[in-house]
Order: C-alpha cells, then structure tokens, then sequence
C-alpha cells in the first residue's frame, strides 16, 4: 500500500475508536421458530410397532435367563455323572487288582499245599485250539 499516493497513515492503538455522531444500533434478540422442535404425533401403527417389539424384547430376555439356568442345570448334573463313573472305575480297578491277587499262582499253590494237594507238571497237557 505504500506503492500508491492514497495510502494513510494510521497510528496503531490497541482500541479502535468509535464516531461519537453514529449511533451503533443493538441486535435484538428474537427466538427463531426453528430452534423450538415440534412434537410429531404418534399414530396408532407406530404405538402398535413399539409394543409389539417391546413384548418381544421382554420374552427374549426371559428365553435367555431360562436357558442360561437350563445349562447350569446341565452342567450339574453332567458334573455328578462325571464324578459317580469315576466312583465307579476307581471300585472296577480295585476289584479287578483284588481278582488278579486271588487267582495267581503262588497263592493257589499255597492254599493246595494246605489242603494235602499238590502239582504234577508231568500231567499237564495244553491245548491250542
């Protein structure tokens, strides 16, 4: 701007000054219809639509709570299942080991002994079949 002859110098102040002779007119503030919603009605097909998936809500949270319950159910009674076949493995191991006990050799050796019996390899014959 200094290039041409109508450039002015302006003194820099921190404040611009207001022309006492113009009046400064005030912004007066009036409420737009635009900021206010209106309340749409809400017909008798919508009112319908929101009870109805209301209620469908309400029976799925109640399908959910019961299955939840349901597989605990379950599961307990998969746990006491689990646990009565250990039960009962535990005792099928124990008799067997007492079987294998009873039946082996040296005991019935012992007990034929006792009784007056004894073995006679040179009688024994086996048999494949």
């Amino acid at each position: 701007m200094a290039q041409n002859s109508l450039a002015e110098a302006v003194p820099l102040t921190t404040e611009p000054k207001r022309r006492q002779h113009i009046e400064q007119p005030q912004p007066q503030l009036q409420p737009t219809p635009q900021g206010q919603p209106q309340k749409l009605p809400v017909s008798k097909f919508e009112k319908c639509l929101m009870t109805v998936g209301g209620l469908i809500l309400a029976v799925m949270m109640v399908f959910v709570v019961s299955s939840k319950i349901a597989m605990s159910n379950a599961q307990h009674q998969l746990q006491s299942i689990n646990q009565t076949t250990a039960t009962y493995q535990n005792r099928n191991t124990n008799t067997q080991q007492e079987i294998n006990e009873l039946q082996s050799r040296s005991r019935l050796d012992k007990i034929a002994r006792k009784q007056g019996l004894e073995l006679d390899n040179a009688r024994i014959r086996n048999v494949n079949k």
